[in-house]
């Protein structure tokens, strides 16, 4: 079976620092398994769509709507994974909009634009518990959304069984995003006098001083910089806990990795794929210090997990992520065998 990935034409397939992209290449790697190819077309070029026997779009926008016509033209199946980050879901709000007829005005409306890209797919898919919930305030067949976990790209030798574990919090992200809420991380730790040590990305010169003031003020605080995927794994394995009180935050991939390497975890209600995690987390109110501080006292206060959680790591595979989006296509096309449309 082929399957045609398209991005939204401001990615490349190559650009491995969308997630998005990432996402659908991890998801690519893994569909050999399954007797599945995934062919990259690019949207500005002409492709011959007969040659696939689904198509799966990744975002959405009014520049998906001429390639899913295109699609069904020759009557092959559509999937789109919309990727919406929302702290919560679209509720009365977006229902009422997507429901108005912006385009009889020469007008677009992205509520709009997605719930008539929705209803045109065949399947739509969901993240998570959250996402789905967004989608479906907005779509015409709430029936037609499905979840399909996404992974995380870790195989059992990178994780360190090894590591002497230490009574610290880890956090990495883009730092100086406001959504990351690192000033409020900061504040929580210094309060409980707890470790904190940071890693990523600092792309704006004023957080970048300000982080360098507190860390000389504070020896429990240290930002180690952007690190490789090596020391990532040893900073996982050594934390006890790892936290990522986001204002808003689609799908915590970078958390999925630090449960996995042992470490607990302390999220926040408006993270999305929160029920990847079986309950086994701390869950905040993210504009509340009070509750940071709550669920991070809470995680130090746990048992050390000493070791990966590998279980974990089975749940979380691209095997298991793609097993399951490969069921969804072979349901839309279960009469096509092999590669290209018989």
């Amino acid at each position: 079976m082929r399957i045609a990935y398209v991005f939204d034409p401001a990615n490349l397939h190559s650009n491995t620092f969308s997630g998005v992209v990432r996402q659908g290449l991890t998801w690519a790697a893994g569909l050999s398994d399954f007797d599945m190819e995934a062919v990259f077309p690019v949207v500005h070029e002409t492709f011959d769509w007969s040659s696939c026997d689904v198509l799966h779009l990744f975002q959405y926008g009014s520049w998906a709507e001429a390639i899913v016509a295109a699609a069904k033209s020759y009557d092959i199946p559509v999937v789109l994974s919309p990727i919406v980050d929302r702290s919560t879901p679209y509720g009365w709000r977006g229902r009422i909009i997507s429901k108005i007829p912006f385009e009889k005005l020469g007008l677009r409306q992205r509520h709009r634009t997605l719930s008539g890209l929705m209803e045109a797919c065949d399947a739509v898919l969901a993240r998570s518990e959250l996402e789905k919930s967004s989608l479906s305030d907005l779509s015409s067949d709430p029936g037609n959304i499905e979840i399909v976990r996404i992974s995380i790209n870790c195989s059992a030798e990178v994780l360190r069984p090894d590591c002497i574990k230490e009574p610290r919090v880890f956090h990495m992200s883009h730092l100086n995003q406001e959504r990351k809420n690192v000033r409020a991380l900061i504040a929580v730790c210094e309060k409980l006098d707890v470790p904190l040590r940071l890693a990523g990305k600092v792309s704006d010169a004023g957080f970048s001083s300000w982080l360098e003031g507190k860390c000389k003020a504070n020896p429990k605080l240290e930002y180690i910089g952007a690190i490789t995927e090596g020391q990532k794994w040893e900073e996982m394995s050594k934390a006890s806990v790892f936290s990522l009180p986001s204002l808003n935050e689609g799908i915590g991939l970078v958390a999925l990795e630090a449960y996995v390497a042992g470490a607990h975890i302390v999220l926040t209600d408006r993270t999305g794929g929160i029920e990847y995690f079986g309950g086994d987390i701390e869950i905040c109110d993210p504009a509340s210090n009070a509750d940071i501080s709550r669920c991070i006292s809470n995680a130090l206060g746990k048992p050390m997990h000493y070791g990966p959680r590998y279980d974990a790591l089975k749940a979380f595979s691209n095997e298991a992520s793609v097993g399951r989006l490969a069921q969804v296509y072979r349901r839309l096309a279960p009469t096509l065998q092999g590669s290209g449309r018989q």
